[in-house]
């Protein structure tokens, strides 16, 4: 699995898309790869949770909804389109870092974006439909102890959510801009969810 340093659907099978007229082949040469988010104090509450067991008092925590996942990927491919790195860290939180590097930490991971940007015209993407909602596929960390998918479910805090968005271009004139998938941990922060890690992979 190549993973590239630096959402929508209902939950799916635990983790383990080129658009064929942008494919590396038609050009007869090797793809080019991208350079490496006063009030008086009401009764004490139970601690929250996402679910829980049907006994004692148990406060349930809201879950992100579908929509709001999607329109954060939307937002953040839309930085890319618009070759605005701005806008692509505007949507990290405040510990963001790569997903397979962490230890990068932010700046590392903006630095990896900047470069990119440099090196590649992102803009060719303006108007392309990158991904389609339906496809997005999320967990929260239960679902992936639950399936066995340890490794993902390390690096988040109760409440994150992985996020897996197959792309529907990658490529413009045989040079590659992303991997096949974005792959990321979205958190809530300040009311405001955002992306807490960052990676790509291919297939």
């Amino acid at each position: 699995m190549v993973a590239i340093l630096g959402c929508g659907g209902g939950a799916a099978a635990a983790p383990d898309a080129l658009d064929p007229a942008a494919s590396p082949a038609s050009s007869g040469a090797p793809p080019r790869r991208p350079d490496a988010v006063v009030l008086e104090p009401g009764a004490a509450l139970p601690r929250s949770a996402a679910r829980a067991d049907a006994r004692g008092v148990v406060a349930l925590r809201e879950p992100v909804g579908g929509g709001k996942v999607t329109d954060l990927v939307q937002s953040f491919l839309a930085g890319w389109q618009h070759d605005s790195l701005d806008s692509l860290a505007a949507l990290l939180t405040r510990d963001a870092a790569p997903i397979d590097a962490r230890a990068r930490g932010r700046a590392g991971l903006v630095e990896g974006w900047r470069q990119r940007l440099h090196a590649h015209d992102y803009g060719r993407l303006a108007g392309v439909e990158l991904v389609r909602p339906e496809r997005i596929e999320r967990w929260d960390r239960d679902e992936l102890m639950v399936a066995g998918t340890a490794r993902p479910a390390q690096e988040m805090l109760p409440g994150d959510i992985y996020v897996r968005v197959p792309l529907e271009v990658t490529a413009v004139a045989g040079e590659k801009l992303f991997a096949d998938t974005l792959v990321m941990i979205l958190r809530l922060e300040e009311g405001k969810l955002l992306i807490a890690a960052y990676g790509e992979v291919d297939r």
